[in-house]
Order: structure tokens, then sequence, then C-alpha cells
């Protein structure tokens, strides 16, 4: 259990740097920002789904025309309170900022119900709260930010529903949220994996009933979600729509050992801090090299805990079996995706970051010396302010 003084620092230090980035970052200069909001805008007026077939001159206005409507049906209702787009984008903005309260909370009760012992968990909770790019991003108008919330929800229930009596009404709920996920992003789909362990543990066999209830399960989520990737394949001929016309390809970068180094490295530091339409702002390189140390330095940690069976288990392992599902998934896709569409963007993990959190704790744990680990919050904390303000300062010399 964490000490409620920590949750409470770590909950008012996410929400005042939100605030701050929020005011900090010039209109429009979020990921994509002035295509969100044109889209929301559209949906606000016409009360329809875009073609973004009709609409070849708005160029980067509208290349999120394509993605799931959820998010902007959410936020429409809330930019009528606002007669231009500059209120329109700080209501988003402060409507990104809620969804992460929530974020945060179901976060939290991930943690009390894998219970993880509080030096792990405090570590976890402070990516949550002051990761930098996910700070950048939740201060923005994107629908990353329905998106991470959505699932951290989904893995709140996934991992919760593992010690409880599986039942069809709670078949159903899954369903609904694993399709609310989708139809918010196609990310979303990354959970359908995890969703699958869990009936299966609830049944420990491949049975006629495991097979019943993910029969169930897989066709509520294909009743719900069906709609969309019809309306995709009626208007632009793809069920996963336009999605290359509005990404960056790098067909010159060879398919190669070196690409994937590519993948990663970008992946990596756009994963812990970038700032601009395009991530072209970044902190010193020597900020990234740090940051790169300290990653190997948890996944070798994660690793040597996974093979030490000797080793008392610090989470239940059903539990972490399905955290891990959901992450590889997550990769997996990322890399899918990267593999002919070079855009390693590190807040496509954003959608696993609870998970992330949860081994990058348990792995920076592992591989430090037990004298210094309970130091290890601390630092964490601490390292995760200072790249903020590092961060703040590099933005503020950028734009004024």
């Amino acid at each position: 259990m964490i000490d409620k003084k920590i949750v409470i620092l770590l909950l008012s230090l996410g929400i005042i740097f939100r605030l701050i980035f929020a005011n900090l970052i010039p209109p429009f200069t979020g990921n994509d920002e002035p295509a969100h909001l044109r889209y929301t805008q559209h949906i606000k007026v016409e009360k329809t789904l875009p073609n973004s077939n009709l609409y070849q001159n708005e160029n980067l206005a509208g290349n999120e025309y394509f993605q799931p409507p959820l998010y902007y049906t959410m936020l429409a209702p809330l930019i009528s309170l606002a007669p231009d787009p500059i209120h329109q984008l700080r209501i988003g903005r402060l409507f990104s900022i809620l969804l992460w309260v929530i974020t945060f909370y179901f976060a939290y009760k991930i943690l009390i119900v894998i219970k993880l012992p509080q030096l792990q968990s405090i570590i976890a909770l402070s990516l949550i709260s002051l990761l930098p790019y996910y700070i950048f991003n939740s201060s923005s108008i994107t629908n990353d930010s329905l998106l991470v919330t959505l699932s951290t929800c989904v893995t709140f229930y996934i991992i919760d529903l593992l010690d409880k009596k599986i039942s069809l009404t709670k078949i159903c709920t899954l369903s609904i949220l694993v399709s609310l996920t989708i139809l918010t992003k196609l990310t979303g789909f990354i959970f359908i994996p995890a969703s699958i362990l869990l009936l299966y543990y609830k049944q420990n066999k491949i049975s006629r009933k495991f097979i019943s209830i993910t029969s169930v399960f897989l066709s509520l989520v294909i009743l719900l979600t069906a709609w969309w990737f019809i309306y995709n394949l009626n208007v632009y001929n793809d069920p996963a729509g336009p999605i290359k016309a509005s990404t960056a390809v790098f067909n010159h970068v060879p398919q190669s050992i070196y690409k994937y180094f590519l993948i990663a490295r970008g992946t990596l530091f756009t994963f812990w801090a970038a700032y601009g339409p395009a991530n072209e702002i970044r902190l010193p390189q020597i900020s990234y090299i740090f940051l790169s140390a300290l990653t190997l330095l948890s996944i070798a940690g994660f690793f040597l805990l996974l093979i030490n069976r000797g080793a008392k288990p610090v989470v239940n392992r059903k539990m972490l079996n399905l955290l891990i599902t959901v992450i590889t998934t997550n990769i997996a896709l990322h890399i899918f995706f990267n593999i002919n569409q070079h855009q390693p963007l590190g807040r496509y993990l954003f959608a696993s970051i609870v998970p992330l959190g949860i081994c990058f704790a348990l792995g920076l744990d592992q591989a430090t010396p037990k004298k210094i680990r309970k130091y290890l919050p601390g630092f964490i904390i601490i390292l995760l302010l200072f790249l903020n303000i590092l961060g703040a300062n590099t933005l503020i010399h950028y734009y004024y």
C-alpha cells in the first residue's frame, strides 16, 4: 500500500505540471492539435463522421479524419461552450487533464490490486504522474488522452477480474470497455489477447466453456466495432481508413538492423521527452543517453527477475503475465506499424503505460544493489521533476 501523502503529492504535481504546460505550449503546437480540433468541430457542426476525401484542401488540419470517433464525439459538446478556436482549444486541454486524473486513479487502483510493494508502487505511479512526454501529451488536444484513460480502465478490469467469479455481465462489460477503446484508437486491439488470456485463466484449460465465453467476448467486440470498419471500407476502400496518407513514410530506410535501431531509438526518445507538433523539440542529447542507460538497466533487471525461479514472486504470476501480454502486444503492434511507416513515436506505447511503469519499477529494483533500493523512488521523482523543469525551460527558449 502506498502512503496516501505520497499519492496526493504525485497527483498534485501531475495536475500542476499539466496546467503549466497547457498554458506554456503555444496554441495548436501539440501533436496534430489543429487536426484533432478540426475533427471535433466537424462533429459539433455537421453531426456526422467526416469524409477526408472531401477535404483535400485542409492539408494537416484534416489528417486525423480517419481516426475512430469516440474522443471527438465526447469533446464536441464541450467545445460548444466556447465561440472561438482558442477557447475551444483551452477547453480541450482541460478535458485532457481531467482524463489524466481518471487515469491516475485507476493506475493507483491497479497497484493496490496487484499488491505491488510501496517502493516499486511509488516509482510506477511517478511515471504516470511525471513522465515528461506524457505530461506534454495529456496537456494537449489529442485522442491519446482518452485512449490512455480507457486503456488503464481495461487493464484494471482485467486484473481485477482474475480473482473474481466470471459472469455474462462481466464478460459484456469487458467487451464494451475494449470496444470503446478500439473506437477511440485502433491501438485498443492490444487488449484482445490479454482478455482471452484472462478467460483462459478463469478456466485453467481450453475447454468447451472457455471457447464459449471467448466466443461471446469476441462476438460482442465485433458487433460493437464492426460498423466503423464497414464505414471505412465503404468510404476509403480500406477498413482501417487512409492511415498512410497522414503519416510520415521513410522509404529510403531499407529493412535492416539499422532501421530497427532507428525505430528503437526514436521510440525511446519520444517515450521519455519530446515537444512540438512533430516532436522536433528535444532535451539536450546527454539527457537521452542517461535515460537510455536507465531504461536498459530496468529491462535487464526485469529479465533477471523473470528467469530467477528461486526468487519469491513480487507480483502474482498470472497478473504479471496479463500485464506482460498487454505490453508485448502493444510493442508488437508498434513494430509492425513501423516496418513500412517509420514513425517511431513513444506515445504509441502509452496505452500500456501502467504495465510499463510496473515492469520498469520491478526491473529497476531488481537491478539495483539492496543498500540503495530505498532511495530509488526519491531519485526517480527528482529526476522526472528535473526533466520537466528542463523541458519547460527548453520550450520557453524555443517559443518565447
